[in-house]
């Protein structure tokens, strides 16, 4: 069996990270995450990373700016079509020029490298956290920090830290067999310094004729009675959000789950009628995603956890005061 360099490297690089350790008392992990979390979020960066996922390698551009006045950044693909992201506090737009669409929404996914949330105290509960030896990424001297979850029900996570400023440079995410599920690291990065506003700005003008610009779920609806719950979720998972969003024209109903670090949502909207829909299955990455039908509505659980766990969100879905 053939085996590419970068599998290679993506492999020598988690291995890497699950054999260097040392002891770590739970408040010295806890400050390597916080320490983390602000970089990514307080820091001024640019730079170029890859995203690994099964056997293909996506490569990106990013610049982030944090001053008094908000806090910005672009994301640029470099490999297949084009694609851009640029986000402006918690408001974020996607550019696909290729069919001269964009699509406004509120930031809620975390993207690498800002890998880390708020949410220390659920972290901690689910995950045990093992500071590691000194590796080195993109020219950078980083400290490796390992997330071993405390059961089953969630993904493992190797993240590589500058070891001046906290700033992820390498995520690693492994299933329950310590194998790679998938891998972001930069390849070169720029940390600190001015960065230009020009370069924060959309390089495409959706103004220009024929682009259309969708903000269907830029303001969905709160909701706190959706005549829906996940009696038997996950244990760890906390509902952080529930909501009616518009999808291809129809009303679906979302709710939100996070243990402080994977989040999983859950969709539920009226079938096609005339149609007999069935469970599927399948993955991109880190994210599981499973489809089932329940009496006229189809059920999509997707989110960074294994299958298990995104199944047993969708089979656990019932409707309020009706019989599961």
């Amino acid at each position: 069996m053939k085996v590419s360099l970068a599998a290679l490297l993506f492999l020598a690089w988690t291995a890497e990270g699950l054999a260097a350790q040392d002891s770590t008392t739970p408040a010295e992990g806890m400050r390597l995450l916080r320490q983390m979390e602000t970089a990514a979020r307080a820091l001024n960066y640019s730079g170029t990373f890859v995203y690994k996922h099964g056997g293909q390698i996506e490569t990106s551009r990013i610049w982030h700016l944090t001053d008094a006045s908000g806090d910005y950044e672009r994301l640029e693909t470099l490999d297949g079509p084009p694609r851009e992201i640029v986000r402006t506090n918690e408001e974020v737009t996607c550019f696909y020029p290729g069919v001269k669409k964009a699509k406004v929404e509120k930031w809620a996914a975390r993207r690498f490298p800002a890998v880390v949330s708020e949410q220390m105290s659920a972290i901690m509960s689910n995950y045990s956290v093992r500071k590691g030896a000194l590796a080195r990424v993109a020219g950078h001297d980083c400290r490796i920090a390992v997330l071993e979850p405390r059961d089953s029900l969630r993904y493992g996570h190797v993240f590589c830290a500058e070891v001046k400023t906290g700033l992820p440079l390498r995520a690693s995410t492994v299933n329950e067999r310590n194998e790679p599920v998938e891998m972001f690291a930069f390849t070169q990065v720029q940390i600190g310094g001015a960065i230009a506003r020009e370069q924060l700005q959309p390089s495409y003008d959706v103004r220009a004729p024929g682009w259309k610009v969708d903000q269907s779920s830029l303001t969905p609806s709160i909701e706190t009675d959706l005549r829906w719950t996940v009696l038997n979720r996950p244990a760890g998972f906390r509902k952080v959000l529930e909501l009616k969003r518009n999808i291809q024209g129809k009303s679906a109903a979302q709710i939100v789950f996070s243990d402080g670090l994977a989040a999983v949502s859950v969709f539920i909207e009226p079938a096609v009628a005339g149609t007999r829909g069935s469970q599927e299955l399948s993955h991109q990455g880190a994210i599981n995603i499973f489809i089932r039908p329940k009496s006229g509505y189809v059920v999509t659980a997707l989110g960074e956890a294994p299958a298990s766990t995104v199944m047993q969100f969708a089979n656990s879905v019932t409707r309020v005061n009706s019989t599961p």
